[in-house]
């Protein structure tokens, strides 16, 4: 047992410079091929048992970019394209059934988002038919007696005027005569601009624009315009009448333009 140590002893010296195997695995090489004369450090038949893990290397370069794909064709470009026709349509039908619900008016009708500071004419007849009366569906406590705009005269020129601020995209209007008394406006002119001093009227085949209006007291008109239009002040223009000058108004926000 001595002499087989001491072998196998010296028989490791040649593999001090190459990968080193167990004492147990070297000599049980030597004696299986039964000529230690011949043994050397051949990893291939006499290797030890794997060491731990290192730790993980630095990432290496990202690779070549691969070649590009061969083109869709037009089959699938057409399935897109009718796919995304039938999701306009879908949103615009969700759209038009929820119209009723006013989710297109711009706030005239409510006082919290256009107050009354921004809305006036050129004239009103006495304090009680102020510009700021003038909104869709007003009625006041007094049962609607004053919940409508008059002018001073009922008289072409006259306008009422709402001012957004910040320039918004209107597509049209809506409009009521007064609550409780035969008196409507039943055509009008729109003018728009960013300015007082620089207001334009919509036009038709090279015209004034005359929209109609109303035809009884409650029922609502609504008129869209011949395109969206993008203004901070918005002037309705009255042009004939039935009774006095009288006026309730909304306006129609841009993205509604054609739904209606």
């Amino acid at each position: 047992m001595n002499s087989f140590v001491v072998c196998c002893s010296i028989l490791l010296l040649p593999c001090v410079l190459c990968h080193m195997p167990t004492l147990y695995e070297f000599c049980s090489h030597v004696v299986a091929n039964g000529n230690a004369s011949l043994a050397r450090c051949d990893s291939s038949q006499c290797q030890g048992r794997p060491g731990k893990r290192g730790n993980e290397g630095i990432r290496g370069l990202p690779g070549i970019k691969g070649e590009r794909g061969e083109p869709g064709t037009a089959e699938h470009l057409e399935e897109r394209m009718r796919k995304l026709e039938d999701s306009f349509l879908k949103s615009q039908k969700f759209m038009k059934n929820m119209l009723n619900s006013e989710i297109c008016y711009m706030g005239v009708k409510n006082r919290y988002i256009i107050p009354d500071s921004q809305i006036t004419a050129s004239s009103f007849d006495g304090p009680s038919y102020q510009a700021y009366y003038g909104r869709l569906d007003n009625v006041d406590r007094s049962g609607g007696k004053y919940a409508v705009w008059i002018p001073g005269r009922s008289a072409i020129g006259e306008w009422h005027q709402v001012y957004f601020k910040a320039p918004k995209p209107i597509g049209g209007i809506v409009t009521q005569g007064r609550a409780r008394n035969d008196n409507w406006v039943r055509s009008f002119k729109i003018s728009y601009g960013n300015s007082t001093s620089a207001m334009i009227t919509i036009q038709e085949n090279g015209s004034d624009k005359i929209f109609t209006g109303n035809n009884d007291r409650r029922t609502k008109v609504t008129n869209m315009f011949p395109n969206v239009i993008i203004c901070r002040y918005i002037r309705v223009y009255p042009q004939t009448w039935y009774g006095h000058m009288c006026m309730r108004l909304e306006y129609i926000d841009g993205m509604c333009h054609g739904l209606l």
